[in-house]
């Protein structure tokens, strides 16, 4: 912008430098938009996960629904069956109640440790789950909270901007004024007089 464009326009500057706080302004808020979104995407997931930890009983009713004794857990059970029949057949005691008893407690606690293993593997992916969704949903709190923070220093730099513009003509005459009163000072405190000839 030439000088003398700025002499006669001079709100000009303001407008130009509101177009560079506009350009900056809507880059840096389309860098943050997609945080945003995909954070507020999270909202739904992670309060659903919160209410299932609220009762973590009726969670893991859904869960064992799907319960399959594993095969290393079947594995044990046999061995454990085959082993406490030989040793009830090598005492002599093969059909007795006691032994089939002890037989069946026996297979009975691992497959009740098996069950409280799924479980436990579940709860685990489950809470790791929720701890990633509440990064996401961090990630695009903060990314709104940067766009909040710009959209106030923007206001306030806008508000600024647009103000300097509004005043930018009176302020030009008051300083050429001033300008004026000033030379106009200085040449009469110099002895010169403006009704012609020397004081």
């Amino acid at each position: 912008m030439s000088w003398l464009s700025s002499f006669l326009n001079p709100g000009k500057g303001y407008e130009e430098g509101q177009k560079q706080l506009d350009k900056y302004y809507n880059e840096a808020q389309g860098q943050l938009q997609p945080y945003n979104t995909f954070g507020q995407n999270q909202q739904g997931t992670l309060q659903e996960f919160i209410d299932k930890l609220k009762n973590p009983a009726a969670l893991e009713d859904e869960w064992i629904k799907n319960y399959q004794t594993s095969e290393a857990a079947k594995n044990t059970q046999n061995m454990a069956q085959n082993q406490g029949l030989d040793a009830a057949s090598s005492m002599g005691l093969m059909g007795s109640t006691p032994a089939l008893q002890a037989i069946q407690a026996g297979t009975a606690n691992i497959g009740a440790q098996d069950r409280q293993n799924y479980l436990n593997d579940l709860m685990e992916k489950y809470k790791t789950g929720v701890g990633l969704t509440q990064n996401v949903y961090g990630v695009g709190a903060n990314a709104a909270g940067g766009q909040s923070t710009n959209s106030m220093n923007m206001g306030e730099n806008s508000a600024g901007m647009s103000y300097g513009r509004e005043n930018a003509g009176g302020n030009r005459l008051e300083g050429i004024l001033g300008m004026g009163a000033g030379v106009l000072g200085g040449a009469l405190a110099g002895g010169w007089n403006p009704f012609g000839g020397k004081r």
